[in-house]
């Protein structure tokens, strides 16, 4: 049986920790916060103290991290020199430096450093079929109805970029424009790839009357949408695919328990030396 941690069992950490429990993995929680660790059953070893708690579960498979961006390696570098696989919750850091060193320490002690990409498990990406399509550009939308960390820019276009990057390649963003309506903030950004030079132009927000995560990816064929929400497919000839019932989540965690990869640590850096051209 994998043995698992998280360190921070807020909003997304409690997620994390009922795909444990469905995985049926052996989990421990970590939490400076000792009200928010009596939140969950006893069956979960719990700490306050990380040190603790790494010294304790030095036998873990992985550690994931889900705190504020802002403690993510530090976090991580503890989990490293304790010699276990770690990932971070997404953004990765808020520095292009501290991101690659902590990626190369994490290779100098022979262990996995990895961030998370949930997006890329969803049924819409992993069903999509682009053969015998040419993309021509790319319209996105990230809005959502309550708020994150550190602003919509880093919190939530984090995830269409690296979407964009998985699918088309490096990328370059031109243009970040920032606005509010009311109590709804508003980050627009535009950018290409850097291979087949295909545009996207991405409009995120916090705190959004309504949701809607969606895709518009304009082809030669037609244009096809990805319902984030729904988790569906629309091609331009009608059809359609629907939700294949894998939750992404428990996709992401089961991949990075048993085949740990740097691909997604390496993706990040690349993006994160785009963002920091426009967030300081």
């Amino acid at each position: 049986m994998p043995k698992v941690g998280i360190v921070g069992t807020g909003r997304m950490g409690s997620k994390y920790i009922n795909k444990f429990d469905i995985l049926g993995y052996d989990a421990f929680l970590i939490d400076k916060e000792e009200s928010q660790l009596e939140k969950f059953p006893d069956k979960f070893r719990k700490y306050t103290d990380i040190d603790e708690a790494l010294e304790s579960e030095k036998s873990a498979d992985a550690i994931f991290v889900a705190t504020s961006p802002t403690s993510h390696i530090p976090i991580a570098e503890k989990v490293i020199y304790h010699g276990i696989n770690v990932m971070v919750e997404k953004p990765p850091a808020l520095d292009v430096y501290d991101l690659e060193e902590a990626i190369k320490l994490a290779e100098k002690n022979d262990v996995v450093f990895g961030v998370s990409e949930i997006e890329l498990r969803s049924s819409a990406i992993r069903n999509l079929n682009l053969q015998n399509y040419r993309v021509k550009g790319v319209r996105a939308f990230r809005l959502n109805l309550g708020s994150g960390y550190i602003n919509p820019f880093l919190d939530l276009a984090w995830h269409d970029l690296y979407i964009f990057y998985y699918l088309f390649g490096h990328f370059r963003i031109e243009k970040v424009e920032d606005s509010r309506e009311g109590d709804t903030h508003f980050v627009t950004v535009k950018a290409h790839s850097e291979k087949e030079d295909i545009p996207i132009d991405l409009k995120v927000a916090w705190n959004n009357p309504t949701l809607k995560r969606e895709w518009i990816l304009e082809t030669d064929r037609g244009d096809i949408v990805l319902n984030f929400v729904e988790d569906k497919i629309f091609y331009p000839d009608g059809s359609f695919v629907d939700r294949d019932g894998i939750d992404k989540l428990e996709l992401m965690i089961k991949q990075f328990v048993e085949e740990p990869s740097y691909r997604s640590a390496y993706r990040a850096l690349n993006i994160l030396e785009e963002f920091i051209k426009f967030y300081r």
